[in-house]
């Protein structure tokens, strides 16, 4: 059956990976009869919108029909062309009402669609199984599930549906007016067109597969920044700043390898579409000619048919970027709607028996369980135990044999494979799923908070907070100290008031002062409930009525805490390896805070109070003028170039001042061909002309391939020479630099990978336009003067009408919403931790809670959408209008000139054409040249950051060798306050003398200054007032670098980095041989762990080591620090995530090692310092007692002998 079983979820699981894309009308699955009708009306504006410029090359045609047909006649002429104005201004005002249809109405529909979209995701991810978020729904896909797939789908449903349309409907509007022209010419320009598309389609397959290349290796290096920056104190410890900038600078070598590549197919690509497109030209307009010669078509009809036609591909090309967008939406829209479409293997929603009232009686009988993500691996083998109602049942057993699964079990987050769980003779199965959990209260290992205040033994720091109980926690509780956050989950738990109480570590983050309140509280709240505990600290469990050994999955042995003590050899251990002094009579846990969170106080402030602090810390400097800064940056842009390159740079500028006389040529040779074709002989006379078409199509080929090629080489080697300088300046600056809010781990990467990429866009990108407009606005301004000065300079006058209108147009095609994911961000961090959250908003029943909360999140966005659709619909009608209007004015002022003889009606035309077919170029430039300067100032921290001098220099002085070090420290008289709150002294007159070779803890209540101390042996920081002394000699006038290099840490949270387990050990010690390591691991108690694995040594560990458990991060973590035959040893709690058979090993290899080494431990269970040789009592910033373990107690009043008889367990 099992098996049967397992095929079943195999097959399953191999379902979605069928390439089949969603459909499109999928994505409207969620519009009602209102959005149709939205819809059906921005169709019909973007039709209209899209055969507005077809119409108008009719018309042209038209008006060149009239000059042709009276051209030794001007008062017929003007007649003729006096018809033919009017139709171009009814034109300019039907787009009016188009353009707001077309925005408005596509904006607001998609908005509303999105909106249920995004409800519905939400609703689907809540109702799952806690076993989907281990294997389908990681957060990262919630994530960008609700934030940019639905900005995705919404931006294809909405302005690119409508602009998609626009861009169709000139293209099939100009196919038609072109067979109706003139069918000949447009036969042959049909033929034509496919070829510039094909070039089209091949360029942007090119580039496709380069930018995806490029994208892994980005990904890649952002990967290692983030990884660098967020380990810092790790970097630091190890000196592995040097091995950080290596990789780093490997990591972008190798992009720009890629960049010459995509220089190159942009340049060849952009050329050959031109040089395409003069040839097709050159061919069709000599095929006109001779269509014209045989009288089969006039010569104002064949100008409209190849306008029309011509035109009307390249908006087929405008459309292509919509085509990404459609595909790029199915493929979000698929995963989005295999979330939706989920059906959970624990439904929440379905009706099962509600039970008024549970006693708590629990039968667990031959339960065997596996979890989703690790099938292969048995959790529990047979597990069987009965709980009578109201007893106290403690579950103790080495990591990983299951105990946590038990309590996951019971609350339903996951099914067993086989056998059955009864509550009060009910399988939990039958029961309805949200009445199970209201009666069973859960508290787990790590609680999780939500950004709202909550409740109880929390009272008295609560009152403490300025805002007491609406103080707000901070995302997933980071405003408040493990501790403080494990106490409010515990309210929330007592709140709730259940029948069935399950604690799994509830109060292993507390310090044993907290512990021993927040113990008294459960127990008063355990009386006559069901309770299940979980505990690696035997001293919370002792007084359970049942105690269950729990080895491979099953239950090994029950019974009280003295018949265990006296039948199980496990449990005996366990309790003789926790025991400190088995002397002492008092058997209550608990307290003094001895909860090192590298100086706990320096994060249990509110931001608030944090942030009012930092202003301080900023020294400002004296602000130079904005522009001058501006311009100091942009040449200091191209400082790094040598000469070679400048040189390649001047050959790039002078290839795309030439490429910019296409635009201006093709608008003057079109109407002189369009005249000529009512000349006698036409077929010689725009033969001259096609040949001259296809001269400058090729030329155009030669200058774009340079032009792109030179820019885009440099700007990459201008971009791969900032990012080395920022990534080294950073790693130079001292630690407290990256604890200033504005150098989170984020805004450091943004700036290392995306604000140095703006360098490249401005080389590449927009220098190279912009020289390449201004050269078009040149040759176009002088030719169309020289034409006809008069018209020349009303070219120039409306020329604004057409510039507003392109610069829209612009945006539009862009897209005007393009700020959603920024109005939804409340709605993504709701959904963010309610996925991190899951199994808490699973047990308090909170789904419905979420939904209500995402309904009012959504209104907001909602209301402002309503207000924007209109608002962008009239600016987009308004540009329309305009841009016609400009064409209309043109024509009109043409007749009058010709009607006054101040000019032919062909050099009237000319003079315009030349001017409005490089429009498109001053609006390009105006918007390239602000793009430059908000480029430039998005560079502005990059080069601050750069320029910074920092205030410990990790390489003075450079000769200073550490390899003879002894160990001896000394602390004379140190003051100490963190850079970031001056203000709080955390080290008052502090000394204290460590011998070589001595074992010496640190021990005392949190915000003692423990964690300091060490942080200062490893100057992370420089002290205020006094000295620390290493080997005698003051810690500055050590090389950082080196000094670091003979130091040990092992934190408290084992940080490792996403590579395998072998350069893990090796980090900042490359040079190590295969033995060595295995030595350490070894030492460790790692080797064994480590062998089993298939890949051994080269098991990849997974982002931030998530695929080890706590354990044995941490035993990875001390290899790697014994691998650097380390002087000085600092151990921060570093025996904290191990349970207590790796704990006692882990000591036991410490200890065993050569004894040349100085130990410095910070430690809260004291049984892991008995043996050192000096016991150092620490409170606020002092030493407050000192001696060995023996000479402490003996002292009874003494804060060290209080704190022992606290921890000790009394055997009865």
């Amino acid at each position: 059956m099992q098996i049967a079983d397992d095929n079943r979820d195999e097959t399953e699981g191999k379902k979605p990976v069928t390439p089949q894309a969603l459909p499109f009308r999928k994505l409207l699955s969620q519009a009602d009869a209102l959005d149709w009708t939205l819809m059906a009306l921005g169709t019909l504006g973007s039709i209209v919108h899209g055969l507005a410029q077809p119409v108008g090359y009719m018309l042209l045609g038209k008006a060149l029909n009239a000059f042709g047909n009276n051209i030794n006649d001007t008062d017929e002429m003007v007649k003729a062309l006096k018809k033919v104005v009017p139709y171009v201004w009814y034109m300019a005002f039907a787009t009016f009402p188009a353009g707001i249809l077309e925005i408005g109405c596509w904006m607001y529909a998609s908005e509303r669609q999105v909106s249920r979209l995004r409800l519905a995701f939400l609703k689907a991810v809540l109702s799952q199984e806690v076993g989907a978020f281990d294997t389908d729904l990681t957060s990262g896909k919630i994530i960008s599930g609700i934030s940019s797939h639905m900005s995705i789908i919404q931006d294809a449903i909405g302005e690119k549906l409508g602009h998609f349309l626009a861009c169709f409907a000139t293209f099939f509007g100009g196919v038609l007016i072109a067979f109706i022209s003139s069918w000949e010419v447009s036969l042959l320009a049909l033929f034509v067109v496919p070829m510039i598309l094909a070039i089209g389609v091949t360029y942007t397959k090119k580039m496709n597969a380069i930018s995806a290349t490029r994208m892994s290796y980005l990904s890649e290096a952002t990967a290692m920044v983030e990884q660098t920056i967020s380990h810092i104190k790790t970097v630091f410890a190890f000196a592995g700043e040097n091995l950080a900038i290596k990789s780093f600078v490997e990591c972008i070598e190798r992009q720009l390898g890629i960049s010459k590549n995509e220089a190159l197919i942009k340049g060849i690509g952009t050329g050959m579409f031109q040089a395409v497109i003069f040839c097709s030209w050159s061919l069709i307009v000599w095929v006109g000619a001779v269509v014209v010669s045989a009288k089969k078509s006039k010569g104002g009809d064949v100008i409209a048919a190849v306008m029309s036609i011509l035109f009307g591909a390249i908006s087929l090309t405008y459309a292509a970027p919509d085509m990404q967008i459609f595909n790029q939406a199915k493929a979000a829209g698929k995963e989005v709607f295999q979330v939706i479409k989920r059906k959970p293997k624990i439904y929440s929603s379905s009706q099962g028996k509600t039970v008024d009232r549970i006693n708590g009686h629990i039968e667990i009988y031959d339960v065997h369980f596996s979890y989703p993500s690790r099938k292969e691996i048995m959790i529990l083998q047979g597990f069987s135990l009965s709980i009578p109602a109201g007893k106290v049942v403690a579950f103790v057993g080495s990591s990983g044999c299951g105990k946590s699964t038990i309590i996951s079990l019971i609350t339903r987050f996951y099914d067993p494979i086989k056998g059955e769980i009864l509550i009060d003779n009910h399988n939990i199965k039958d029961l309805d799923l949200k009445s199970l959990r209201r009666n069973v209260g859960l508290v787990l290992q790590e609680p999780s908070l939500f950004s709202a205040a909550q409740m109880a033994n929390a009272h008295s720091f609560i009152s403490q907070f300025p805002d007491h109980y609406l103080t707000e926690v901070g995302e997933r509780g980071v405003q408040l100290s493990g501790g403080q956050k494990q106490r409010v989950a515990i309210a929330r738990v007592i709140l709730k008031d259940p029948p069935i109480i399950l604690l799994d570590e509830a109060t292993s983050a507390l310090d044993t002062e907290s512990e021993k309140l927040v113990q008294a509280a459960l127990e008063t709240a355990m009386k006559g409930r069901t309770v299940i505990l979980i505990a690696h600290r035997l001293s919370t469990i002792v007084n359970a009525d049942i105690i269950a050994v729990v080895e491979n999955g099953k239950v090994a042995e029950t019974g009280t805490h003295q018949d265990l003590l006296n039948t199980n050899e496990f449990y005996h251990n366990l309790f003789t390896m926790q025991n400190i002094d088995t002397r002492v009579e008092d058997s209550t846990e608990g307290t003094a805070s001895i909860q090192t969170q590298i100086s706990s106080r320096h994060l249990d402030l509110p931001a608030t109070v944090t942030e009012s602090y930092t202003s301080f810390t900023l020294s400002p400097k004296k602000e130079e003028p904005h522009e001058e800064r501006e311009m100091f940056i942009f040449f200091r842009i191209w400082a790094g170039l040598k000469k070679r390159e400048i040189v390649k740079i001047s050959i790039g500028s002078f290839a795309a001042a030439f490429a910019g006389i296409s635009k201006p040529v093709f608008g003057y040779f079109i109407i002189t061909i369009g005249v000529a074709y009512f000349k006698d002989h036409p077929k010689h006379r725009v033969g001259k002309y096609s040949i001259m078409f296809s001269m400058i199509g090729f030329l155009s080929l030669f200058a774009h391939t340079l032009q792109h090629f030179f820019y885009g080489v440099i700007g990459e080697k201008a971009m791969k020479n900032l990012r080395q300088n920022l990534y080294s300046a950073i790693l130079r600056n001292e630690l407290a630099w990256f604890e200033k809010p504005e150098n989170s781990v984020g805004s450091i990467t943004s700036r290392v990978i995306n604000e140095t990429s703006t360098v490249k866009t401005i080389i590449s990108d927009r220098m190279s336009v912009i020289v390449q407009c201004i050269s078009s606005i040149v040759i176009a301004t002088a030719v169309s003067m020289k034409v006809n000065w008069r018209m020349g300079l009303v070219a120039w006058a409306v020329m604004p009408c057409h510039f507003i209108g392109g610069i829209i147009q612009a945006k539009s095609a862009k897209g005007f919403s393009s700020g959603s994911t920024a109005a939804h961000s409340e709605l993504v961090a709701l959904a963010s931790e309610s996925a991190t959250n899951i199994k808490t908003v699973a047990s308090f029943c909170q789904e419905e809670h979420v939904i209500q909360k995402a309904k009012t999140t959504l209104k907001k966005p909602m209301t402002k959408s309503r207000v924007e659709s209109i608002k962008y619909g009239i600016i987009q009608g308004v540009s329309l209008c305009l841009w016609n209007i400009a064409h209309a004015v043109a024509l009109w002022y043409t007749t009058v000139l010709v009607d006054r003889n101040q000019a032919t009606f062909e050099n009237g035309i000319r003079s315009y054409q030349i001017f409005s077919l490089t429009v498109p170029s001053i609006t390009e430039l105006w918007t390239l040249i602000p793009t430059v300067f908000s480029a430039i100032s998005v560079l502005t921290p990059v080069f601050q950051t750069i320029d910074r001098q920092t205030e410990i220099e990790p390489n003075s002085p450079r000769n200073s060798p550490c390899e003879s070090l002894k160990g001896d420290i000394e602390f004379q008289n140190v003051k100490f306050c963190y850079p970031s709150r001056p203000e709080i002294t955390i080290l008052d007159s502090f000394s204290l003398k460590i011998e070589a070779g001595s074992k010496v803890a640190l021990v005392g209540p949190s915000g003692a200054g423990k964690s300091s101390v060490l942080a200062l042996i490893l100057r992370f920081y420089d002290v205020s007032e006094g000295r620390v002394l290493i080997d005698g000699k003051n810690i500055k006038k050590y090389n950082l670098r080196n000094i670091r290099g003979r130091i040990g840490l092992v934190q408290q949270e084992p940080l490792l980095f996403s590579c395998s387990i072998r350069d893990n050990i090796c980090y900042g010690w490359e040079g190590a041989s295969e033995a060595e390591i295995i030595q350490v691991s070894r030492d460790a108690n790692i080797h064994e762990v480590v062998s089993n694995l298939p890949s051994g040594y080269d098991t990849m560990v997974g982002e931030k080591g998530c695929q080890l458990s706590g354990g044995q991060k941490q035993r990875i973590a001390i290899a790697r620090a014994l691998l650097k035959r380390p002087a000085i040893m600092l151990l921060d709690e570093a025996t904290s995530a191990l349970d207590a058979e790796s704990e006692r090993s882990v000591i036991n290899a410490l200890e065993s090692l050569k004894l040349s080494t100085t130990y410095v431990t910070v430690a809260h269970r004291l049984s892991t310092v008995i043996n050192s040789d000096v016991i150092v009592v620490m409170d606020k910033g002092k030493v407050v007692e000192m001696g060995s373990h023996s000479t402490l107690t003996a002292a009874t009043e003494g804060v060290y002998s209080r704190l022992s008889r606290l921890q000790s367990i009394t055997r009865n």
